[in-house]
């Protein structure tokens, strides 16, 4: 048995708790790869067909599938969930923006001792002074102060010829900005590993989102300019996307084991939002799927997740509800600290099964989605919570997702059987929490001044 401390998160000094004895090892290096508009029905181990995914694949059978793993049905959503480990109707004020007093899972691990990096995709504020608030010491990262301005007709703002920030001191050009961001990750790695200092990188890539362009794997890249750019863009290059995404999942994996470090990290694959509704994709048992980002449907949350700790891990199937809020309970355990009370987190800690021991449960998932975009509506916003078979919804409709994940066929609550009624009286008491819910109700007003992007110019179409 091996001793250890949970330290308690305040707003001044750890505090250190009474020291307890656990079977888990000594504290971990996080890394948390977090992939952009992709459902889990593209990949290999959720039963797709259409794509090369094979490090992924691999991933899964050595570690934590996660089979009823669930993300909000679009990125900024889903950003702020996974940073706070709360659901959207308790701090979600728009779209592209996070409160900077939110406590993160950056802080946390901080709290613990980590050192702490973001490389990749923001979004959650215009103001660069926002990402070391959030507990991140460093960052490279697109989506901060300069976004929108970035693009042209020969350049994107993330892909070929982007911009990226490095750390507030200077922008760096990118002839293609998953290698640009990869590159940083992997220095940081190893001056991490050099100094001998416990580390957490969020890695935030921007694969597989719109615009649908060549990678530089690609034929086209070479041999047709346009390609690389938005008025090239080609729903035929997603498959080149995923494959390119896939690729970089493995070599952050190899680099881990070349620096020595793999079994004592614990690797996180997970993805923000279900995959772009232009992507129609097959699966195994010959369906074709049409992607469900920005839809309130099971096909829009249902994301993958799979959890490797090295190779310590014996390969397994978790069936259980998981959500994104569940990523900073479990990134606190693994760093020793114990959340305060007060937070009120909506997650629960992945980390006890990590270690052999029951998984802590879950009842339910809310689905509280309205991205508050502020120059436009969103027609399909709602709030719903789901059980291991149905969804209730605020105004009645009952789904069950595990037959109808597209949520077409709705048996409304007062027609709905007495015994079924009672078995989802939990979802519904979750949802009447917020009993004057309306599709684009305003949200909680923002804190700071600072703005997004999105105040100053409508957003692309982002299905």
């Amino acid at each position: 048995m091996i001793s250890c401390k949970k330290l308690s998160v305040g707003a001044g000094a750890l505090a250190a708790l009474v020291g307890c004895t656990s079977n888990k090892p000594e504290k971990p290096n996080i890394v948390f790869f977090f992939a952009d508009d992709i459902g889990a029905e593209c990949f290999g181990c959720y039963g797709g067909t259409e794509y090369e995914t094979p490090n992924i694949d691999a991933l899964a059978r050595q570690g934590i599938f996660y089979s009823n793993m669930n993300a909000q049905p679009l990125s900024s959503p889903s950003r702020v969930q996974v940073m706070t480990g709360l659901y959207n109707d308790r701090n979600y004020v728009a779209f592209g923006y996070m409160n900077e007093d939110e406590h993160t899972f950056a802080q946390v691990a901080k709290q613990g001792g980590y050192s702490t990096a973001i490389v990749g995709k923001w979004q959650l504020g215009r103001d660069r002074a926002m990402l070391p608030k959030a507990g991140f010491d460093e960052y490279f990262c697109s989506q901060i102060e300069m976004y929108l301005e970035s693009r042209g007709e020969w350049q994107t703002d993330r892909y070929a010829n982007s911009m990226w920030d490095n750390n507030g001191e200077r922008y760096d050009f990118a002839i293609y900005g998953p290698d640009a961001m990869q590159d940083y990750a992997f220095d940081y790695i190893d001056r991490k590993v050099a100094s001998k200092e416990r580390f957490l990188l969020y890695y935030t890539e921007p694969l597989v989102h719109t615009p649908h362009t060549t990678t530089p794997d690609d034929y086209d890249w070479d041999h047709n300019y346009d390609s690389r750019f938005i008025h090239g863009a080609d729903t035929s290059y997603f498959k080149y996307m995923v494959k390119y995404l896939d690729k970089q999942v493995g070599d952050m994996v190899r680099h881990l084991k070349e620096q020595g470090v793999w079994d004592n990290t614990i690797f996180i694959f997970a993805s923000d939002n279900g995959t772009s509704t232009r992507i129609l994709s097959r699966t195994a048992d010959g369906k074709e799927v049409r992607g469900g980002k920005g839809e309130p449907t099971y096909i829009g949350t249902h994301v993958p997740m799979i959890i490797c700790w090295g190779d310590r891990l014996q390969g397994r199937r978790a069936d259980h509800l998981a959500d994104l809020t569940d990523i900073l309970p479990t990134i606190a355990d693994i760093a020793g600290v114990s959340i305060p009370d007060d937070w009120n987190l909506d997650g629960v800690s992945l980390y006890p099964e990590l270690c052999g021991e029951e998984p802590n449960p879950k009842d339910l998932v809310l689905i509280h989605f309205n991205p508050l975009w502020p120059t436009t509506p969103s027609p399909k916003a709602s709030r719903y919570a789901m059980d291991d078979t149905y969804a209730y919804f605020w105004d009645g409709r009952i789904y069950n997702y595990r037959t109808d994940p597209e949520f077409k066929d709705a048996l409304m609550w007062d027609e709905a059987p007495e015994e079924l009624r009672q078995q989802l009286k939990p979802l519904k008491d979750r949802v009447d929490e917020m009993a004057d819910f309306y599709p684009d109700k305003p949200g909680a007003p923002r804190r700071f001044p600072y703005k997004t992007f999105y105040d100053f110019a409508p957003p692309q179409n982002p299905f």
